[in-house]
């Protein structure tokens, strides 16, 4: 099978002897030769060239006067050719955060399309988070067979009272509740009268009953009022009892009603690592982190730091000067070694056991070792 390829025939602009090429497509290709050989002519003013003119062809005539035109290369056919993207060979600005994403601007179409068309999955769960609302719910309803008993309810959070320094009082949520004309409450599939319903000492929620139906026999109409009823004084929150079936929890914000977990709303930034929304918490967008082997350092974590000695053979944390100085060649008062020291009061301790890693690392720092850069461990880069 002929894999797909980019097809060039009689090939002659510049100095491009009419070469016929296909080059294949998925794959990294490398043109190589002697200078005046061909190369720029070929990727650029022929390959990129036409990519780029049959790209442009492809907006309309009102949006094609605002950007560059490109000649149409000195070639008799092209065929299987995509839009193009150039990278000169000129030196661009260029910083520790510049990748070949952001000096081409890929970037910038990236973040918008994960934040445009990415679907948010719950951490916890996995679940699908989408804000939803009555019409995810019939579409839910719609699953089960008819003649299933259905339960709606929503959550509301007990209130507290006023006038006593308690806990949230039932009685005040009892109260308030009959007044807005709900008078029943859900616990485990079974519904109970408010008036007699006692929840335990740690309860901080009650499931309100909106509605409850047989599923196929009950109007449409008057389901979709009881969702959004139920929407409404829930918060944007409700459940389904289905019995027979597992409980069923909706929310219209961006929210997993699973996990009572609440999510914001995808940004551009949010998948910027040059950003500090998107950039991983542990290496800030560089993708390495500056890290210092105390095991190396400190061979022997037994000794204290008065009786031990800075490691001479540690050849992954290149030392900053010719030779490391000892912990106890250090002279006290003027050493900002020995003032550490002594101002933590870690000078005759386990340093690998007791003492934090960070003044650890200024120990070392001190003592004229300098730290390493190493690959962020939870990023991907």
């Amino acid at each position: 099978m002929k894999l797909p390829a980019i097809e060039i025939r009689n090939a002659h602009q510049n100095n491009l002897k009419h070469l016929d090429l296909d080059i294949p497509l998925g794959r990294i290709t490398v043109v190589t030769g002697l200078s005046g050989s061909g190369k720029s002519s070929l990727a650029f003013d022929t390959l990129y060239a036409e990519g780029q003119r049959r790209y442009v062809e492809t907006f309309s005539p009102y949006a094609r006067q605002f950007m560059d035109r490109m000649d149409r290369p000195k070639v008799d056919e092209i065929r299987g050719i995509p839009p193009a993207i150039a990278i000169d060979r000129k030196d661009p600005v260029r910083t520790s955060r510049s990748t070949v994403g952001t000096m081409t601007e890929i970037t910038d179409y990236v973040k918008l399309l994960f934040a445009r068309e990415g679907r948010l999955h719950c951490p916890t769960c996995g679940q699908a988070v989408i804000a939803e609302d009555s019409s995810h719910v019939l579409a839910a309803l719609a699953n089960y067979s008819e003649g299933t008993p259905i339960l709606i309810s929503f959550p509301f959070t007990l209130l507290d009272s006023a006038e006593l320094e308690s806990p949230p009082s039932i009685n005040l949520t009892r109260q308030t509740l009959l007044q807005m004309g709900f008078d029943r409450v859900v616990h485990d599939f079974t519904v109970t009268d408010l008036e007699h319903y006692q929840p335990a000492v740690q309860t901080k929620t009650l499931m309100v009953l909106a509605d409850r139906f047989i599923w196929g026999r009950a109007d449409t109409d008057r389901i979709s009022d009881s969702l959004e009823n139920a929407f409404r004084f829930g918060g944007g929150r409700l459940d389904l009892w289905p019995v027979g079936h597992r409980r069923r929890s909706f929310s219209r914000q961006l929210a997993c009603a699973r996990c009572d977990k609440i999510f914001s709303p995808a940004t551009a930034n949010l998948f910027s690592f040059n950003n500090p929304v998107g950039a991983c918490d542990t290496c800030r967008g560089f993708g390495r982190v500056i890290d210092i082997d105390l095991n190396l350092i400190i061979p022997d974590s037994s000794l204290s730091i008065q009786q031990g000695r800075l490691s001479h053979s540690a050849s992954q944390v290149m030392p900053a000067r010719s030779s490391p100085t000892s912990w106890r060649s250090v002279e006290p008062p003027t050493s900002p070694l020995k003032n550490l020291l002594t101002n933590f009061q870690i000078i005759n301790v386990r340093p690998s056991l007791t003492v934090p890693q960070i003044i650890m690392g200024s120990v070392a720092f001190f003592a004229g070792w300098r730290p390493r850069l190493t690959r962020c461990p939870s990023g991907s880069f």
